[in-house]
């Protein structure tokens, strides 16, 4: 299964957006060669020689600085027609002026445009003091077009993300806008003056890299988030080809300063050797062009964190059987250890080459040896084995599963869930016992995919029917919600507690004249009353929610759904929880509940006050993966 591309605007807005880019990058890269390394460079060479090549530069910046103005107006109109849903050319151009006073998009447009405008009529000319002036201003145009990044959409004002973007552009521009003008005085030149220019080029490169290296890294940290989110996402995928291209990129450019560019001044035919140097760095050119373009792409595409990846391999990584095994655990860890020191044998025999073939041959055999035991590790996965509920985990979700699982569920599970349903004997095995607590220990994208497509027995007939085709994703992820509650409910009952830490299901409260959802009280703790909250004193930290009108300051659940969610996940029936008092923290976590029957309780101050002192003691240690239904989108 292929993960789907999902591209804002379509390909007629990205290559709009990439022209854009790529002239800000090359308008910077140049003024950056011709201030930083042209200087340089071209300290001792003829006078004439000096002014010729950096009036070709100048040039090229003017060509840049007049191509990006025209691929902004063109991103401009192309994005005012797609936030207008426009239909025709007309009807683009009518909303570029409401795109440019009445949005943030239109705001860094416009200031992106004004500080080009203002670099090429006044910054292009050939003074020192003029250049400096137009370097500057192309810094601040590249710079600007960070207000377009991802970072800039999450979060209103300054931020570390939005600043690694600012990097990013920078050494971008300095490094990958810097190989046109680099091409251009290794052609024009002499052979001894290029060598020069590639040789004072190089650690203005060194340090983009560096840049680069450093701002990708806590960019791919954030927006991919997830190992499963780099290769099972659009986002992904785009940011492997760019990694890949960048690699090929610094590839040349360890060739060319070590290699291609000493050659210039050592070759018995410098000509050749120019030829040589300029095809590599054209290629190296090309492949900053690919990288603009996934670059691109990428800034197109939503970030791999607000997606739900589909996993592209048959197995996962799984610690459940190390840590329910002590048995399996030492396998794991001996395993580890061999294929550990078999790659510190290969590190040595890089160092000592005489011990090479044999110390080959030493870790070949200690990785046959730990690769099966490390099978413990792996499980069987499907492509939506990393997929997380979107729901929330929320009252009305819960009530929703709730009326799904009889028409759909209860004739092969039974309507209690034990798998006891008329049609369970005719199944080739025995339904799942929903009730078991072995449930919760399923992820919410195996259960998914279950629910989606069905399972089969290893002999291949269907043991359970998928309902893709019948349910929506929202009802599927609906009985997921109800299965868990229900389950959850179960052991609670039981053991007058819940075996792990439960999200509480979120509802929607009025809290004077302002609707909040739940997930929004992030003051302290929330006590949750099926009923009006008792009248009593105010409690730092406290957010009282009932779920009837109560005294003045508490806020009001009046949704059905609500009582009926609690009752479910507290295994209590709905007409038996009135009374009953819930304490969630401010991370959603249900912490505590005090049933309908308890005597006075937490309406006594002191007791309520005692209760929430020993749950802020001891905090929510470790949480399921299962329970964390809290996916940004």
């Amino acid at each position: 299964m292929l993960p789907p591309f999902d591209l804002q605007g379509g390909a007629p807005l990205a290559i709009a957006r990439g022209a854009a880019v790529a002239g800000l990058l090359s308008t910077f890269g140049t003024l950056a060669f011709c201030n930083l390394v042209l200087p340089k460079a071209f300290a001792r060479a003829p006078a004439e020689l000096a002014a010729f090549v950096r009036q070709r530069l100048l040039l090229l910046a003017q060509a840049s600085v007049a191509a990006t103005i025209l691929a902004i107006m063109a991103w401009l109109v192309l994005e005012s027609a797609n936030m207008a849903e426009a239909d025709s050319p007309a009807a683009a151009l009518a909303a570029v002026s409401t795109v440019l006073t009445a949005t943030a998009f239109g705001h860094v447009i416009f200031l992106q445009a004004t500080a080009l405008i203002l670099l090429g009529a006044i910054g292009l000319r050939n003074t020192e003091k003029r250049r400096r002036v137009a370097f500057g201003m192309a810094a601040i145009a590249l710079c600007l077009q960070a207000g377009h990044s991802h970072a800039a959409s999450m979060q209103e004002g300054p931020s570390v993300l939005l600043g690694m973007d600012v990097l990013h552009l920078l050494g971008a521009g300095g490094w990958l806008g810097g190989l046109l003008p680099l091409l251009i005085v290794i052609r024009a030149a002499p052979p001894t003056l290029g060598a020069m220019a590639a040789r004072w080029f190089s650690p203005l490169g060194q340090w983009c890299i560096a840049l680069l290296v450093v701002s990708a890294g806590v960019q791919g940290w954030v927006l991919v988030g997830s190992v499963p989110g780099l290769v099972g996402t659009a986002y992904g995928w785009m940011v492997l080809a760019k990694l890949t291209l960048s690699a090929i990129l610094l590839a040349f450019a360890a060739v060319n300063r070590y290699r291609f560019a000493p050659a210039l001044l050592q070759a018995a035919d410098p000509r050749s050797a120019r030829r040589i140097l300029v095809r590599s760095v054209t290629l190296q050119t090309g492949a900053a062009l690919a990288i603009i373009g996934a670059a691109v792409v990428l800034s197109g595409l939503p970030p791999a964190m607000h997606l739900q990846p589909l996993w592209p391999f048959a197995r996962r990584i799984d610690f459940s059987a190390v840590r329910e095994d002590s048995d399996f655990m030492r396998e794991a860890v001996l395993a580890g250890l061999v294929a550990a020191a078999a790659l510190a044998v290969l590190a040595a025999a890089f160092l000592y080459r005489r011990w090479r073939p044999q110390a080959a041959a030493v870790a070949a055999l200690m990785i046959w040896f730990a690769l099966p035991h490390l099978d413990v590790l792996l499980v069987d996965a499907n492509p939506t084995s990393f997929y997380h509920s979107p729901t929330g985990f929320s009252s009305n979700t819960i009530l929703e599963g709730a009326a799904l699982f009889g028409p759909n569920c209860a004739v092969c599970h039974g309507a209690a869930g034990l798998g006891n349903g008329p049609l369970a004997k005719t199944l080739p095995v025995p339904p799942a016992n929903l009730s078991a607590s072995h449930v919760l220990m399923h992820d919410d994208g195996e259960m998914f995919w279950w629910l989606s497509h069905g399972m089969y027995t290893p002999e291949g007939a269907q043991a359970m029917p998928g309902f893709a085709a019948s349910l929506t994703d929202d009802q599927r992820w609906s009985l997921i919600d109800y299965v868990r509650a229900y389950n959850l409910g179960l052991a609670s009952h039981e053991m007058g507690t819940w075996p792990q830490p439960v999200r509480a299901p979120g509802f929607q409260a009025l809290c004077g004249s302002t609707i909040i959802q739940s997930s929004e009280f992030k003051a302290g703790f929330m006590r949750l009353v099926i009923g009006p909250v008792p009248a009593g004193p105010a409690q730092p930290g406290l957010v009282e929610v009932g779920t009837q009108p109560g005294p003045p300051g508490a806020c009001v659940a009046a949704d059905a759904d609500v009582p009926a969610a609690y009752a479910i996940i507290s295994g209590v029936q709905p007409g038996a929880l009135s009374g009953a008092q819930f304490l969630v923290d401010r991370a959603g976590w249900l912490r505590a509940m005090q049933r309908p029957d308890a005597a006075t309780g937490w309406n006594d101050a002191r007791m309520l006050s005692a209760e929430l002192q020993f749950l802020r003691q001891h905090p929510v240690a470790s949480v399921p993966a299962q329970m964390h239904m809290d996916m940004k989108m």
